[in-house]
């Protein structure tokens, strides 16, 4: 981020984000603060900037406390949701302060993700379903080449919902787990 747009003053910047989807705020919100890579190096625990406070707080008071429950990456364009990584995800979710407010994640064609970046959902109680299929619905979860998205990364995380206090009540597997054998899906299951 350019030294001239962080000295913009945030209500300026979240004038502007008003006026993106709700996902593509919450990502602007993130680079105001730091980059993608660097929220995954401090395991998700840096303190938004004043200008991303101010782009989230706004989205509360336009009356999108309904929008912040749901996130769904289809309003991010399709070459580039294939594309997103980890730190983009994570940073994300603590930009919308999801591990207190998430009820729905869907991962629409975020092919390149390990799961690393959900970390920050760690301890929600209030997320209800979590879509790991990677795919729209009605749409074949066949995926060439075969997505990142990893087992052994993201089942700890789903055992930690399911021992804690949690809400979750639906978990969408990619195919890609359902075909493979694997030890740790299968006692997770």
């Amino acid at each position: 981020v350019s030294a001239s747009m962080n000295s913009l003053p945030g209500v300026v910047l979240a004038d502007v984000a008003k006026y993106l989807p709700q996902t593509s705020r919450a990502f602007f919100a993130a680079a105001m603060t730091a980059s993608a890579s660097s929220w995954q190096s401090c395991n998700w625990q840096r303190q938004l900037s004043a200008s991303s406070r101010a782009i989230m707080t706004q989205n509360r008071e336009l009356g999108n406390e309904k929008q912040c429950d749901v996130l769904d990456f289809m309003d991010v364009p399709k070459d580039c949701r294939g594309r997103l990584t980890d730190g983009e995800i994570g940073a994300v979710l603590v930009c919308m302060d999801a591990g207190n407010t998430l009820k729905l994640l869907k991962l629409t064609h975020c092919f390149a993700i390990t799961g690393a970046g959900l970390e920050p959902l760690r301890g929600s109680s209030v997320l209800r379903q979590i879509d790991l299929s990677l795919v729209e619905q009605h749409e074949s979860p066949v995926i060439k080449p075969r997505p990142a998205i990893s087992a052994t990364v993201v089942i700890p995380l789903l055992d930690g919902f399911i021992e804690g206090v949690s809400s979750l009540e639906h978990v969408q597997l990619p195919k890609k787990w359902r075909k493979k054998e694997s030890k740790i899906l299968n006692q997770f299951l």
